[in-house]
């Protein structure tokens, strides 16, 4: 195993003193400045760390110029700790950049605000220096808010361009189409730590604490427990051979430790630790199944261990003939391989998976499930896989999302699905993609649809991008419309009853494009608005798509009181039955603004749509002139933070595209889909086979719709 070099983290961060310790007076290398009454600072030089005390609502930062290089990335983070309070979301803790000289062009950038109680918080984001800037000021501190913060280290560490990676062209097959065991229901952790392994309370979050028994690791006794867990790099003393192992996994979940496989399979498996100081260490998708639902082949997330210092680990297996013999002899497929800065520690194995009769046995390090995230929330893929294997694991319509960087491969991305799915018509003027200024995307040609002959049908318009950096909307909506054109043998089953009644059309992203990378959106609205015009159709509704930073769903209508009840009734039931189920991840409350740190624990979250009637949120050209001609106005609000979308996008874009489903079905009459595996009951409606569609069409005796319009 590789051991890691003291100190080296340290001497890789581009700061200078960044822990405050060196200086007399105050901290070398850094400047203070404040606003406000009674802002003070203090340090304790033996333990490092400068604390900002305010007794007002104050703003106070630390800042320092740091030389960088243009066209490099940076990971960009200070641990915090301490309390504030601040009177509105725009106040508390903050990391800033800003690129100098300042410019137009090159505007500073601020991670969204974070209040209540922070202890070791990392507040993480990326930099990427703007062609000609050699210099900036990194800050870290606090706005407008009230109490004390300590700014225990800051880092500014060169790395290589992120690995994350997704592929927003693939449709990744539905979980119904992946046999799987039944969902489990109690777990055992077998560990000479247990229980006071991280991982026990975590899936005493995910399972409840009564479902999660713990033994020491030296004895086993699995009583009723349908998921075995051995975290630790020794076995217990019941498992003695490959073929042991695979017998308790017949009957049950069995997830292993590399270290405590390789104990039991011998020589011919060996396993090393690799350390990076500077990079993040990821995982790439290699075996599509039930525990990779809501990933496409080849994704990569984040898969690591980590340490106080910002120093990343990863367990691998050495990939040798031997290995991959012993691996074909007993049915074993790499599910997740290696992603690191150095060729020689990629694409090696570093989770296995073999499913059994009754159960199946996957091998994987569970150390990267217990590490505390950022405020990027970077475990919350790999705990969807790990619920996944669980059985627990909803947001069946969701897929993992790593947005573009650049407008311009967006739009590329938008014409390519064009050019795959004939149905899909983009017109963007057919421009060199730089100069793309809107795109607008209908469903169906001019003398087509789905092929069906075309008649004179009203439209339903989808807009989505409504303010910059809004990530959840596009790429939610996006998700839906993939599963609407999705080829056999997964074919979409109400895509005919649909567009023998509407055209669709959507704007994918109405403002300027904005990827924040851990940094404030700066939600500006469109520059210029698109002038929509779709084949002289009717408008029969707009549906407005937009993330806002609270954790809860909202549609917004403008319609009349009985059309709010309508759909309150139905968006409930079928929220209940048909919608993403169950979110587990680290997340404040359902209701609460993502901004309350102190609301942040994993949980799992069952989302609830609240209608209300709001005319005054519709209010541009686009609205007036629906109105006028006597379209249904909606808004569909969903939640999203500035930091976080990457880590979330499995369940954002599912909640965005189940929700958006099931809106879009209330003005045909009644649209839903089982995605799940199991059979599914919506009250005075036959039964639901997974993969099959409730259809009603909007006057069907079945559905009180009178008064709605």
């Amino acid at each position: 195993m590789s051991k890691r070099r003291p100190g080296k983290t340290v001497k890789l961060n581009r700061l200078r003193n960044p822990d405050f310790r060196l200086g007399k007076a105050i901290p070398r290398a850094w400047r203070c400045r404040a606003q406000g009454r009674g802002v003070r600072w203090q340090r304790d030089r033996r333990v490092g760390g400068v604390t900002i005390v305010s007794p007002d609502h104050a703003t106070a930062w630390w800042s320092q110029e740091i030389a960088c290089k243009p066209g490099e990335f940076y990971r960009v983070e200070a641990v915090v700790s301490g309390e504030l309070a601040a009177k509105t979301t725009e106040g508390g803790a903050v990391l800033r950049i800003e690129p100098l000289p300042a410019s137009r062009a090159n505007g500073s950038r601020h991670t969204a605000p974070i209040h209540g109680r922070l202890n070791g918080t990392i507040i993480r984001a990326y930099f990427h220096a703007p062609p000609g800037v050699h210099r900036a000021r990194l800050s870290v501190g606090f706005e407008s808010a009230q109490g004390e913060l300590t700014l225990e280290t800051v880092r500014l560490m060169s790395i290589l361009e992120p690995d994350l990676v997704s592929h927003p062209l693939a449709i990744p097959p539905p979980p119904w189409s992946h046999p799987a065991p039944p969902p489990v229901e109690k777990a055992m952790v077998c560990s000479a730590a247990a229980p006071n392994r991280p991982i026990v309370a975590l899936l005493g979050q995910l399972l409840g604490a009564d479902h999660v028994a713990c033994r020491n690791g030296a004895a086993l006794d699995l009583h009723d427990a349908s998921a075995l867990l051995v975290p630790d790099p020794q076995p217990p003393r019941g498992i003695r051979s490959l073929a042991g192992l695979a017998r308790l996994a017949e009957e049950r979940i069995v997830i292993i430790s590399l270290g405590a496989f390789a104990k039991i399979a011998g020589s011919a498996v060996k396993v090393r630790r690799i350390v990076q100081d500077d990079d993040p260490i990821h995982a790439r998708v290699c075996h599509s199944n039930f525990a990779t639902t809501g990933f496409a082949l080849h994704d990569v997330f984040s898969f690591a261990e980590a340490d106080g210092e910002g120093c990343f680990m990863q367990n691998q297996f050495r990939r040798t003939a031997e290995f991959d013999k012993l691996c074909a002899r007993h049915g074993l497929h790499v599910l997740l391989a290696s992603m690191c800065e150095k060729e020689a520690t990629t694409d090696k194995p570093i989770a296995l998976f073999k499913q059994t009769s009754g159960g199946a046995l996957f091998v994987i390090d569970l150390e990267p499930f217990e590490v505390p995230s950022s405020t990027m929330s970077e475990a919350a893929p790999a705990w969807h896989v790990l619920a996944s294997m669980l059985g627990r694991a909803p947001s069946p319509m969701g897929q993992y999302t790593v947005p573009d960087r650049n407008p311009a491969d967006f739009c590329g991305m938008i014409r390519e699905l064009g050019a795959r799915f004939e149905q899909f018509v983009v017109h963007d003027e057919d421009v060199p993609l730089e100069e793309v200024q809107g795109q607008l995307v209908t469903i169906g040609k001019e003398d087509q649809s789905f092929g069906l002959p075309l008649r004179p049908k009203p439209v339903i318009l989808v807009r989505s991008g409504l303010v910059s950096g809004d990530m959840e909307s596009v790429y939610g909506a996006l998700t839906w419309f993939k599963q609407l054109l999705r080829p056999p043998p997964h074919a979409c089953p109400y895509a005919d009853a649909l567009a023998g009644q509407f055209r669709l059309a959507w704007v994918p992203c109405a403002a300027e494009w904005e990827f924040g990378e851990g940094w404030q959106r700066s939600r500006r609205p469109p520059v210029h608005p698109m002038e929509l015009e779709i084949d002289d159709a009717k408008l029969a509704a707009v549906i407005d798509v937009v993330s806002r930073p609270v954790n809860a769903i909202r549609v917004v209508l403008a319609g009349r009181r009985q059309m709010a009840e309508h759909y309150a009734d139905w968006l409930l039931r079928l929220f209940a039955e048909l919608g993403p189920g169950e979110v587990f991840s680290p997340s404040v409350g359902e209701g609460d603004h993502f901004s309350n740190r102190s609301a942040v624990r994993w949980r799992s979250v069952r989302y609830r749509p609240e209608v209300v009637i709001a005319p005054d949120v519709f209010t541009d050209g686009v609205h007036h002139a629906a109105l006028a001609g006597g379209a249904a106005l909606v808004r569909l609000e969903v939640p999203g933070w500035d930091a976080d979308f990457i880590a979330h996008s499995i369940s954002r874009t599912s909640l965005v595209a189940t929700l958006l489903e099931q809106a879009i079905g209330l003005q045909f009459g009644l649209i839903a889909l089982n995605r799940g595996r199991a059979f599914a009951q919506i009250d005075g409606f036959t039964p639901l086979a997974p993969g099959e569609a409730l259809i009603v069409e909007r006057h069907a005796p079945s559905l009180r719709i009178s008064g709605v319009g």
